[in-house]
């Protein structure tokens, strides 16, 4: 059993005392992030000077006195208006339009539930729908054939429109022939392009060319075209 001689009980520790460290806590200072306000030296005098300038201005009045709505024409067929009957039920609910209903937690379940079936329901019958069209793609067809033999072009119609194309398209490739030949050698080319400067020439000199040019260049053209017509007959 120690007497108090022993180097604890030196330090000041008594002996039921509990062990504590001699060291003081730091405590570290903390920083002030915001400025004080600074608070002005005349606020008497910013006082007064605001309630001078108060006395001195005139209060301008809130409500106006008279003739609020004396310059505004309202006719009375705008005022008149009559909503339809069905103006309510156009109006769709959703969720967002119940946040301003002042309803009960019932209430708003309850439509919240019908929202859920129609769009359930809206769903299902976009299905149903799908189910049925592809049923019907796969069931031929059966029963009077009257309204569809009526609605549908004839033969004779069908051929003709056939025809048609056809020789549209013998045409077209006539001309996608005559335009894949090959480009002619200079020399021919030039060749052809004085024969036919020498034949202009011909034509300028010649006497019925030279009395009626009009008529000759139409004569000209009709034998040209007949020809054509010989050849392709």
């Amino acid at each position: 059993m120690c007497t108090g001689s022993c180097a604890y009980h030196k330090r000041g520790f008594g002996i039921n005392d509990k062990r504590t460290d001699t060291m003081g806590k730091v405590k570290r200072l903390r920083q002030k992030f915001h400025n004080a306000a600074v608070k002005s030296k005349d606020t008497a005098t910013d006082k007064v000077s605001t309630e001078e300038r108060d006395q001195n201005e005139p209060f301008s009045p809130v409500f106006p006195s008279e003739g609020l709505f004396s310059g505004i024409q309202i006719p009375d067929g705008v005022l008149k208006q009559q909503l339809p009957d069905d103006f309510d039920t156009r109006s769709a609910i959703t969720t967002k339009s119940l946040k301003g209903l002042q309803l009960k937690k019932k209430d708003k379940k309850k439509l919240r539930h019908e929202i859920w079936l129609q769009k359930v329901d809206a769903i299902q019958s976009a299905k149903k729908k799908m189910k049925e069209k592809k049923k019907r793609e796969r069931n031929p067809i059966v029963g009077d054939m009257m309204q569809l033999e009526e609605t549908l072009p004839t033969l004779e119609l069908l051929l003709k429109g056939d025809q048609a194309p056809k020789a549209e398209q013998n045409k077209r490739s006539s001309i996608t022939c005559k335009k894949n030949k090959g480009i002619q050698k200079e020399k021919t080319r030039r060749r052809q392009m004085q024969e036919d400067m020498n034949l202009f020439k011909q034509v300028l000199r010649h006497p019925a060319y030279m009395e009626k040019p009009g008529d000759t260049m139409l004569e000209h053209l009709q034998n040209k075209l007949k020809q054509e017509e010989d050849m392709d007959t």
